[in-house]
């Protein structure tokens, strides 16, 4: 008998900007052009890690006037400020039992906007650099390639039908591919644990990949 293919699942997480929160962060000499290298280094990962220097040493609300319900219901995943994505101490613990490859998790304290007063709970910002060749772009649906680079994205994320990899499946539970641009994938035995866990998000849709053996 045949083995059964293993379930892949992606998430366009990222493109909702409903999973935006209004925090700020600080790096040492945060300047402009250091931010944006920081911040392209999160969003856009090449597998290697950040110089310490260019993550954040500490989180804060970004406005003054945010109200105190808005903070205290920051769900376990979210991105801030330039595409940042920061966790929950929750989110964190289910994580530390899976296989998260060569991804890195920062603790960083969360303070309100005067960046002096620290707010409870233990936060952390999620640094995805797994990667896996994952996507089969000549067998998925509704997806373009950028340019005459090996890059590919979805026009409209919510109309794609990604045929992936089997092999994607094994190594990290959860991951990108750096040749197809905006997505997340998770491996069916961490989706499976989201839930049961009460992992809070505001918007995480989870649609299965077509696995090609």
């Amino acid at each position: 008998m045949t083995d059964a293919l293993p379930k892949i699942w992606d998430t366009t997480f990222t493109d909702h900007t409903v999973n935006l929160r209004y925090i700020d962060y600080q790096i040492p000499d945060s300047t402009l052009q250091r931010r944006v290298e920081g911040s392209r280094g999160f969003k856009w990962p090449d597998g290697k890690p950040l110089p310490p220097d260019l993550v954040p040493e500490y989180l804060f609300f970004k406005y003054r006037d945010a109200k105190e319900d808005y903070k205290t219901k920051t769900p376990d995943l979210a991105m801030i400020i330039n595409g940042l994505t920061i966790i929950s101490e929750k989110f964190r613990d289910l994580l530390a039992g899976f296989d998260m490859g060569t991804s890195l998790i920062h603790e960083v304290p969360l303070y309100e906007y005067d960046q002096t007063t620290r707010r409870p709970g233990r936060w952390f910002i999620l640094h995805i650099t797994a990667n896996k060749k994952t996507v089969i772009p000549e067998m998925s649906e509704n997806v373009k390639q950028i340019g005459e680079t090996n890059h590919w994205y979805s026009p409209v994320a919510q109309l794609d039908v990604l045929a992936v990899h089997a092999e994607a499946a094994k190594g990290a539970d959860l991951w990108i591919d750096p040749f197809f641009n905006g997505r997340i994938f998770l491996s069916d035995r961490l989706k499976s644990a989201l839930k049961p866990a009460g992992i809070r998000v505001r918007k995480l849709p989870l649609r299965p990949c077509t696995v090609i053996a």
